[in-house]
């Protein structure tokens, strides 16, 4: 009898343990910057429907524990473990999370190798990073790539380095599409338009994108220039001086690409600055996203 209730209270323990052992607590937020409705949670939940939040979330906080999300219900689909801190927008998994779980593991997160830096080659002058915040698997590049498919790293970066020289970043091989110029620095994460999204990369030479002709004033203008397609294509407008609305000149929500020769430059969507507006540093834009043809305002910021 006495041992029926020692191994009882064992058990009971170690019941208690694992419960204390995984006492995190997480909230999801219905949009992005940890804004609109929210819902904390501190224990798994198989299907958001149960709570009314399924394929809601934008944003999340982890205030404590280590947390699977998943795509679908009862933990299927793409799945991200995620540890404490703040998310203000989910990337690819924004709007479909329909489980979660607390897990005492790691699979694949966001954050997911804190030895990073115990497998960087401080050599390399760009190492690419298949999680945010400089984590996850790294690739080191000491020269052109022009499809990283073939080092199976293609649509995969999430966050770079930059430890010297100017690199442009490209959405299709062969350094086509959108294409972004960035100098040295840390990149912890990257925008829409380039999270998981880069081919291919090279070494922007005289200031600029190596070896196309029609660029060779690159780095060498100054300003940006605006097109009314997509593609750098259409009518242009120059564009030197901070201007408050793009009506006085015809081309109010017409810009539907964008090259920034020099500086960054902030793109609004209302005049004097209002609404939606994003920075976008030196670089090619063939299409611009949510401002597609909605571009009023633009000025330098620096």
């Amino acid at each position: 009898m006495f041992k029926r209730h020692f191994n009882l209270a064992v058990f009971l323990s170690l019941g208690w343990l694992a419960n204390t052992a995984l006492a995190g607590e997480i909230t999801f937020y219905a949009h992005e910057n940890m804004q609109g409705r929210e819902v904390t949670l501190r224990e798994a939940v198989s299907n958001f429907n149960d709570i009314g939040f399924n394929d809601r979330a934008s944003s999340m906080v982890v205030s404590s524990g280590r947390w699977e999300v998943c795509q679908h219900a009862e933990f299927r689909g793409d799945c991200r473990v995620v540890e404490p801190g703040e998310y203000p927008n989910l990337f690819n998994l924004g709007n479909q999370i329909s489980s979660v779980r607390e897990v005492q593991g790691r699979r694949g997160g966001w954050r997911d190798d804190e030895r990073r830096n115990d497998r960087r080659d401080d050599g390399a002058p760009v190492v690419l990073f298949d999680a945010t915040n400089l984590r996850g698997r790294p690739l080191q590049l000491r020269s052109d790539v022009a499809d990283l498919s073939e080092m199976n790293f293609n649509d995969a970066t999430q966050s770079i380095v930059i430890e010297e020289g100017n690199w442009e970043f490209c959405v299709h091989r062969d350094f086509g599409g959108e294409c972004r110029v960035m100098g040295p620095g840390q990149y912890r994460n990257l925008d829409r338009n380039f999270y998981r999204s880069i081919t291919s990369v090279r070494r922007a030479r005289d200031g600029g994108y190596g070896g196309r002709d029609r660029d060779r004033d690159y780095g060498r203008r100054d300003g940006i220039e605006l097109f009314s397609q997509a593609g750098f294509r259409g009518d242009r407008l120059p564009v030197r001086d901070e201007m408050r609305t793009l009506a006085g000149v015809n081309f109010n929500d017409r810009a539907g690409s964008v090259i920034v020769y020099s500086g960054q430059w902030e793109f609004c969507q209302h005049a004097d600055f209002g609404g939606q507006c994003v920075v976008f540093g030196p670089g090619r834009y063939d299409r611009l996203g949510n401002l597609d043809n909605q571009i009023s305002s633009v000025r330098r910021v620096r």
